[in-house]
């Protein structure tokens, strides 16, 4: 397999991915193309982040900023892939097979950049006169069925040590996945921080102490 031939940080970082905001573009039927390819779509603020994506894979994945679009050229990687990612129907599904290969922190740090939240809840005591601040993390994935995110779950548990838990939502299949305990918010944000610091534009979501000052 040509994904076998990916370092360890790259296979994390392209799974993380395509599981988040990427997909693979099927080559369909006529086309001049030989093989599938990779787009991912993205607004005007986060162009650093995708450039930061893009530092991973020098030789395959390139900007293009006039659509505001990461992608690649058509690739038998993407070919190999895009049945790990995808039923017969063409529906987005998280690649089980492939969650073995998630060791990295690079795989929750990407997953959480892209599909991932720091939400603040705020709290008054009008006796004291404080506003308390907590902060909470949620993985906005409702594209996909509880049963999905359930194995995802699981593994990020047993390979990490972080317990998501599902939360209903109206949109999508209904469920994401978030933490309960701020303590739980703290230990991920730390865990991730190694990968995280080499990534200064998603300082809003991956660094807490700069998020509290800007919300104080």
């Amino acid at each position: 397999m040509i994904f076998d031939q990916l370092s360890p940080v790259q296979k994390n970082v392209l799974i993380a991915s395509i599981i988040g905001d990427g997909e693979i573009t099927k080559r369909y039927t006529r086309s001049r193309r030989k093989n599938h390819s990779y787009r991912e779509h993205y607004g005007r603020g986060q162009e650093a982040y995708r450039q930061w994506k893009a530092s991973f894979f020098p030789d395959l994945l390139y900007l293009t900023p006039k659509s505001q679009t990461l992608r690649s050229r058509s690739h038998p990687l993407f070919t190999e892939l895009y049945p790990y990612f995808y039923d017969e129907q063409g529906q987005k599904r998280i690649p089980l097979s492939l969650l073995p290969v998630c060791t990295s922190p690079h795989f929750l740090a990407v997953l959480y950049m892209d599909d991932g939240s720091l939400c603040i809840t705020r709290s008054i005591n009008h006796r004291e006169k404080k506003i308390y601040l907590a902060p909470h993390i949620y993985l906005y994935l409702q594209n996909y069925p509880l049963e999905q995110l359930n194995h995802l779950q699981q593994h990020i548990e047993k390979q990490f040590g972080f317990s998501f838990l599902p939360y209903r939502r109206r949109d999508g299949h209904g469920y994401i996945l978030r933490f309960t305990a701020t303590r739980d918010t703290y230990a991920f944000l730390q865990f991730i921080e190694p990968v995280t610091r080499t990534c200064p534009s998603m300082l809003y979501k991956t660094n807490w102490p700069w998020r509290l000052a800007v919300e104080s």
